[in-house]
């Protein structure tokens, strides 16, 4: 295994174990930013009333829209990045980092704009409950803030991690976290802040957080030649990283709208049932990040090996990861069935919202199984250009079955809340069996013909 003080070689070493340690730092930020949030509604929870938590839950929806575009775009930058560092091209990977870095103060300069203009609007789609909406609009125009500090971050990572090195992304990171942590305590728990401290929290920690990355990352310099005549605007190049990002974002975006959608149609169900969905939004969100981070190293070890005509590193890491993501969710996924109120007691002390949110995840957390094949086949076509069959299959069960489920279910009448929260959570493992279905189809139709073509049969 060859690693420097930029970072790992991902084209060299055994797969097995060189996974597991890129993605480790993936999964120590994944837990950090999940943290973000659940602490915000965590700490929110301890210390105010339902209300306030579906407020500063519906906020959340409508932040995701920004952390869908930094997915989505980041994945591109990494993806293009560690597709150059695999061909070991110095000056196309100075290119590739130059126009990365101006695209994402654009995209910072954008998303912020956007979410100002539209807060009230959104609010509206969302059918925040009425006891609820004040403390979500303030907890959104505070969060707001800090989004070009969150892009600024995001997409720096994610240059980070296209050279090899994972772990400082991570470390930084936590540091964020941190600080968060207490300051959350500081403004929600001793100064009644509420909503608003939250927010403010969260702000201050992602400012830390990129100021940290940005001295860090020109202290150390690159792994290549790069000088400010790198930053500039080069379409052809910035069409290769919207190559994969865009149809990353349009798949997060419209995502993201589906949950609004699904959002709207609980708030509607009333307080106790926002809340309680909300929370195990935040919950899931932690249990995913074990598969997202595997999925994450195998979208830079499928870019480096690619670049270096080494597909069949690239499908093994797709294998394995599965598998180590395989039985991680299982085992959470096994602890959600037998004890869920365990959870969500953490996050509220309303004893309606407990078992609501218990009984929402009870039949949610079956997604957590086919995340494990869904997040690493998303990341394994990223890496391979191929995004768009992403989003395909991603909207395919979204909008064809999620949505229209949830519908359903939130129409059935003559049901407790409790009730109706089960069989809603069975919409998003139902929707997940037709991604799996779609995005392996692809993929083994995709190793067929490059057998054939290996083979020189046309």
């Amino acid at each position: 295994m060859n690693e420097n003080k930029y970072g790992l070689d991902l084209t060299q070493g055994n797969i097995r174990t060189l996974l597991l340690r890129f993605a480790w730092p993936f999964l120590v930020s994944g837990l950090v930013s999940g943290l973000y949030g659940i602490i915000d509604l965590l700490v929110v929870g301890q210390f105010t009333t339902p209300e306030i938590i579906s407020g500063v839950s519906t906020g959340t929806q409508m932040m995701n829209l920004v952390y869908s575009a930094t997915i989505g775009i980041g994945t591109g930058g990494t993806v293009l990045i560690g597709r150059r560092m695999g061909e070991r091209d110095p000056k196309a990977c100075a290119t590739a980092a130059g126009n990365f870095i101006m695209t994402s103060i654009a995209l910072a300069v954008l998303l912020t704009g956007v979410v100002l203009a539209a807060r009230e609007g959104l609010l509206t789609v969302l059918q925040t409950p009425e006891l609820a909406r004040p403390s979500a609009s303030r907890y959104v125009i505070y969060t707001t803030i800090g989004v070009p500090f969150l892009v600024g971050f995001n997409m720096m990572s994610a240059l980070s991690r296209g050279m090899g090195n994972a772990r400082a992304p991570s470390v930084i990171a936590a540091v964020g976290c941190a600080i968060n942590v207490v300051l959350d305590f500081v403004l929600v728990g001793v100064f009644p802040l509420k909503e608003v401290g939250a927010a403010i929290a969260t702000t201050i920690a992602q400012i830390a957080s990129l100021a940290i990355m940005v001295i860090w990352q020109f202290r150390r310099k690159f792994p290549f030649p790069f000088a400010r005549k790198d930053l500039r605007i080069e379409w052809p190049v910035v069409g290769n990283i919207f190559r994969v990002g865009l149809p990353l974002w349009i798949q997060e975006l419209l995502v993201t709208v589906s949950f609004m959608i699904i959002t709207g149609i609980v708030n509607a169900m009333g307080v106790v049932a926002s809340a309680s969905v909300g929370i195990i939004s935040k919950v899931f969100n932690l249990g995913g990040i074990f598969p997202l981070s595997i999925g994450n190293a195998i979208a830079a070890m499928t870019a480096q090996n690619l670049g270096a005509g080494r597909r069949d590193r690239a499908l093994k890491s797709l294998k394995w990861g599965i598998g180590y993501s395989l039985i991680i969710d299982a085992v959470l996924c096994l602890y959600c069935q037998i004890a869920p109120e365990t959870i969500t007691a953490l996050f509220t002390t309303d004893a309606a919202v407990i078992t609501g949110a218990a009984a929402y995840l009870r039949s949610f957390s079956i997604d957590l199984l086919f995340v494990a094949f869904i997040f690493c086949a998303n990341a394994y076509l990223s890496g391979c250009g191929k995004a768009s069959v992403s989003m395909i299959h991603s909207l395919s069960a979204t909008f064809a079955l999620r949505v229209p489920l949830s519908i359903f279910v939130a129409g059935l009448a003559n049901l407790t809340v409790d009730t109706q929260l089960y069989y809603l959570g069975f919409a998003a493992p139902i929707a997940s069996l037709l991604s799996i279905a779609i995005a392996f189809t692809y993929i083994l139709r995709q190793q067929r013909r490059y057998k054939r073509e290996e083979a020189g049969i046309v």
